[in-house]
């Protein structure tokens, strides 16, 4: 191979690799969100009642796909109110809910950044 054909490749490699936003550094909103969501993205105040758990108002859910103890402690080191939840599909964490989608996905991008395999769902 031409060695002016092999620079070009490696060149290319480390610039992806090295200047990609998804490499090189988490969303914007991680650093912004960050505290509140770790504070509850489960719970809050209405009245004098604190509602806790899955909210109607807030339909893009933050879930990692697996029900374990080990996973749920994992997420609660960055969501300290996450909890296990049931579908008909199968069991998972909920790690919270939004009611903007980008609030979500914000939330699941932290968790990814982290190595879990978070997504954000849509329950009407």
């Amino acid at each position: 191979m031409n060695r002016y054909l092999i620079t070009g490749m490696v060149a290319t490699v480390l610039w992806e690799a090295l200047f990609c936003k998804g490499w090189a550094q988490p969303p914007n909103c991680i650093t912004k969100n960050l505290p509140e969501v770790t504070k509850s993205a489960n719970s809050f105040q209405q009245s004098n009642v604190i509602v806790i758990g899955k909210v109607p108002d807030r339909p893009y859910v933050v879930v990692v796909p697996e029900k374990s103890d080990k996973v749920l402690n994992l997420v609660r080191s960055y969501i300290a109110d996450a909890f296990l939840a049931q579908h008909r599909l199968g069991g998972y964490v909920y790690a919270g809910g939004f009611s903007q989608r980008e609030s979500a996905e914000c939330l699941s991008n932290l968790l990814r950044s982290h190595g879990l395999d978070a997504r954000v769902v849509y329950f009407h």
